[in-house]
């Protein structure tokens, strides 16, 4: 009878002390579920710190550049809004914008900024002031040979023409002891040189500084070439006697106007000689059979 009341207090004892034992594995689980949401949450609390951080850094580097901006240009003008907003401006609200962007008039010792339709009010003289030229309108040494050659195919181009000019010689008499006419410049070919030359300038440079650069570029070179005139022209040229020796002049007639000059050497009355006589006055006196003074090419005649 005690081994079976003994064993009964035995088991009694195990049932209850596993009882114990599953309570505690109870509350140690839901212990653990509990801390693994607690840890949970503040990870998710950790990422939206960080998201919220970087936000912030983003602002103030905003604001700081807000700032460097505000300290670089303190203080902008009525005048100089209405610049930048594309309304006409006066010279003080050019100076002040370019003061603002470091770009004034002191700001460098050799250069300044200016409108490009000011260039072409500039006195460039392209073909004769190359140098200028070159800064103003940033040529380089390529363009500048490109330039060179379209100007020496004009003037070939020119000169070639003219020597094909029919002549139209009248017999010297009297005090005239030669006379030729030559026939007025066909317009069409000086326009045809132009066209081509402002073409290839165009192509070098480009459409807007070509525009510049033909400004006077045309008109300098125009110039230059040997073209015959717009009317037809009469060169005679006449002998007269000065204290026993010859005297020779040239007048040049053309339309209703005429002009007389002393014939002298190498000293001729227009571009157009040399190419319609290259040999110049002496090849004339050769042609048409008289004689210059012996002390032509040294006398005082060639001053």
């Amino acid at each position: 009878m005690k081994r079976l009341l003994l064993a009964l207090l035995i088991a009694g004892g195990g049932l209850l002390g596993f009882g114990t034992l599953r309570q505690s594995a109870g509350r140690a689980a839901a212990l653990m579920v509990s801390s693994s949401s607690a840890w949970q949450a503040a990870t998710n609390q950790l990422v939206e710190l960080n998201r919220d951080a970087a936000v912030l850094r983003v602002q103030v580097a905003d604001k700081r550049g807000r700032l460097k901006e505000a300290s670089l240009h303190p203080t902008i003008s009525p005048e100089l809004r209405e610049l930048l907003a594309g309304q006409t401006g006066n010279s003080a609200a050019w100076a002040e914008l370019r003061e603002q962007l470091g770009i004034g008039w002191n700001s460098s010792r050799d250069y300044v900024l200016v409108r490009k339709s000011v260039l072409k009010q500039l006195n460039l003289q392209p073909l004769d002031r190359e140098a200028a030229t070159r800064a103003v309108l940033a040529i380089s040494p390529a363009e500048q040979t490109a330039i060179k050659t379209a100007v020496q195919s004009a003037k070939e181009t020119a000169w070639t023409r003219l020597q094909r000019t029919d002549l139209q010689r009248t017999e010297p008499t009297a005090d005239i002891v030669a006379q030729y006419t030559i026939p007025a410049a066909d317009a069409s070919f000086e326009q045809g040189i132009s066209n081509n030359f402002v073409a290839q300038i165009s192509t070098i440079l480009g459409a807007e500084r070509a525009d510049v650069f033909l400004n006077q570029g045309w008109n300098e070179l125009r110039n230059q070439l040997a073209l015959a005139e717009p009317e037809s022209v009469t060169m005679t040229i006449h002998r007269s006697m000065t204290n026993g020796e010859p005297r020779f002049t040239c007048e040049i007639r053309e339309g209703n106007s005429s002009r007389t000059s002393d014939v002298r050497y190498a000293h001729y009355p227009s571009l157009w000689f040399l190419a319609l006589f290259p040999g110049g006055w002496e090849a004339i006196a050769q042609r048409e059979g008289f004689d210059l003074p012996k002390n032509f090419r040294n006398s005082g005649q060639d001053r």
